[in-house]
């Protein structure tokens, strides 16, 4: 089994309410439950560069920075020191529909959230410092939730 493979498989097993994932491919970006990992991404490894499944708890990530080249994986619990940020989603209202999310830009997207006027997400934050002054920086940040709208 494949780097891919196995992520594939963990993350379907993890069960946990509203947990999501977002998946940016070189052609595509997938948005949705959980639970339609293995059916959306089915013969889509070729084109996947970033995997994002999360929940309030934590965050499994899978990426590379370009196609072709090896997975690497992380595990993001919340430990240490966070701060979230809560953004507005890039939503054209006037277009959009639950089932199909178009960006003011013209993307295209899913968006498994039932009132989308003014759905947000959730990012965390975590700090860590450096080295040599000990001044505080951001050293990692994860998706929390998506956040139902009006």
């Amino acid at each position: 089994m494949s780097k891919y493979t196995d992520f594939i498989e963990k993350c379907a097993m993890e069960q946990g309410e509203n947990t999501r994932f977002i998946v940016a491919l070189t052609d595509e970006y997938i948005v949705d439950n959980l639970g339609r990992i293995k059916e959306l991404l089915s013969e889509k490894e070729e084109k996947v560069l970033e995997i994002r499944v999360f929940n309030k708890e934590k965050e499994y990530k899978l990426f590379r920075p370009q196609a072709g080249d090896d997975f690497k994986e992380r595990i993001r619990l919340d430990d240490g020191e966070f701060y979230d940020e809560v953004q507005y989603l890039d939503i054209d209202t006037k277009v959009s529909t639950p089932n199909a999310v178009y960006t003011t830009g013209g993307g295209k997207y899913n968006l498994p959230l039932q009132r989308i006027n003014d759905a947000k997400i959730r990012i965390r934050y975590y700090l860590g410092k450096y080295d040599k002054t000990g001044q505080a920086r951001i050293c990692d940040w994860r998706i929390v939730e998506l956040m139902e709208g009006k």
